[in-house]
């Protein structure tokens, strides 16, 4: 809901129009399945996270994803795996639909303002918060969570909450 996310409508929207030229630019590429790649955008950062075949492709959709204007950041979090079995794809979304709902439903946190994805059980987090304390405990919250083997958060701050 863009218009509760500390982005913004503008904001919001510009992120949503940057992930579809980015989706359209690497849908192009001769990738097998498509679908084992995430792509979340945060004023300008690109996540990357799932699977690709080869460290060929994976460098090839980087490359890629640079030829898009608007692109500030990459953050490549794509492993290389040809085969991944049903079982862990459907293990991560689980994960991820509770991280995302413990996210609602905590107080001091705008779960708005985050986008969380979970492969090979790794907990990846992007997005934008209010100020530092909900950035300081959004990572706190994550962090004591004993599902999550590994967490990366990508949370910026607002330079003109900053100072708030």
């Amino acid at each position: 809901n863009a218009g509760t996310s500390s982005k913004g409508i503008k904001k919001s929207f510009s992120d949503t129009y940057l992930k579809t030229k980015v989706l359209a630019k690497i849908s192009l590429l001769d990738i097998k399945n498509i679908a084992n790649i995430s792509v979340n955008v945060s004023r300008g950062t690109i996540l990357y996270t799932g699977y690709v075949m080869s460290a060929e492709k994976r460098l090839l959709i980087v490359k890629k994803t640079w030829e898009v204007e608007g692109v500030k950041k990459i953050i490549n979090e794509l492993k290389i795996d040809d085969d991944v079995p049903l079982s862990r794809r459907t293990n991560d979304f689980i994960l991820r639909s509770k991280i995302s709902t413990r996210l609602l439903f905590k107080s001091g946190i705008n779960s708005n303002n985050f986008s969380v994805d979970v492969v090979d059980g790794e907990v990846y987090v992007i997005g934008l918060a209010n100020n530092i304390n909900e950035k300081t405990e959004t990572e706190r919250f994550l962090s004591s969570m004993t599902d999550i083997k590994k967490l990366i958060t990508i949370i910026e701050i607002p330079k003109n909450l900053e100072n708030e």
